[in-house]
């Protein structure tokens, strides 16, 4: 089910149960739903472009939902108690970008299935700790925030994608050069590299 306006969410009328893919953008919502909260077979939910600043601990009841799209909303952090909700074991992206978010807890790094994180334009001044934890991780992107370093576990990540771009590092930062993306190579770029190595 997809709603773009205020006008067409509904009001009287309920979600269906059965509804998997939800997404109610630009309704001007300033909190979640408590109807969207029931809906325990959803794996994607996108409430991108509304007016959000708060998160229920609820969201961490929806056993199966795999994408959750917070883009563009009012959020000023992120719950620990859903990093340790059953969101652990099925959330595998989340889109926090253009929100006002500072710093996320050390709790974060639970939502090990997590493969795309976006952070993208928030006022992030660090990342969590222990953020090598999150093993599955292969897209994150953290520009235009107010990093000035990376945590040491960062080289921990097995990234194909990494976008940091608009941050305010300390220079040197001595971690950048020691990271490497796991990017699918080409058996032409494989080549080179061989023959690179082998000179």
């Amino acid at each position: 089910m997809i709603i773009t306006s205020k006008r067409d969410y509904p009001l009287t009328k309920g979600f269906p149960y059965s509804l998997e893919h939800l997404q109610a953008s630009y309704c001007r919502l300033a909190r979640i739903d408590t109807r969207v909260l029931c809906l325990k077979k959803l794996r994607k939910l996108d409430l991108s472009h509304n007016h959000i600043k708060q998160l229920p601990a609820t969201i961490g009841e929806l056993l199966f939902l795999q994408e959750l799209n917070l883009h563009d909303n009012h959020l000023e952090s992120f719950s620990s108690a859903l990093c340790s909700s059953t969101l652990q074991k099925s959330l595998q992206c989340l889109d926090l970008s253009q929100n006002k978010i500072k710093a996320l807890p050390i709790q974060f790094c639970q939502l090990r299935e997590l493969v795309n994180l976006k952070l993208d334009d928030n006022e992030l001044i660090r990342l969590p700790f222990k953020i090598g934890q999150l093993d599955h991780l292969r897209f994150l992107s953290a520009a235009r925030n107010k990093l000035p370093f990376l945590p040491s576990d960062f080289r921990k990540l097995c990234l194909e994608n990494l976008d940091l771009f608009g941050n305010p590092f300390e220079q040197p930062n001595p971690l950048l050069p020691n990271i490497q993306l796991k990017i699918p190579l080409t058996l032409l770029e494989c080549a080179a590299r061989a023959a690179v190595n082998y000179r």
